[in-house]
């Protein structure tokens, strides 16, 4: 198997992924630790530079897609300002 469509593998599982279930791969989830890893690591080729042109406009184009399905904090919090905290 060549780099190139191992790469291409693991870009498609994990949009498979994310259609499927409307939501990122977990980082807690044993099982899918390979695609969370594997999403890791090319971000930070991205950002270094070392990514090629025709990957990088790929990846860049999962990134979007993944940051819409962005894991929400379900805890609303308030923010207060110091003298708002003083007065409860």
């Amino acid at each position: 198997m060549t780099q190139e469509k191992l790469w291409q593998d693991n870009y498609n599982a994990y949009m498979n992924y994310m259609k499927r279930y409307r939501q990122r791969p977990s980082k807690y989830d044993p099982k899918l630790a390979k695609m969370v890893n594997w999403m890791k690591y090319n971000k930070k080729l991205l950002a270094a530079g070392r990514m090629s042109a025709e990957r990088a406009v790929q990846f860049r184009y999962l990134l979007e897609v993944a940051e819409k399905y962005r894991m929400v904090n379900q805890h609303s919090y308030v923010h207060t300002t110091e003298e708002q905290w003083l007065m409860l």
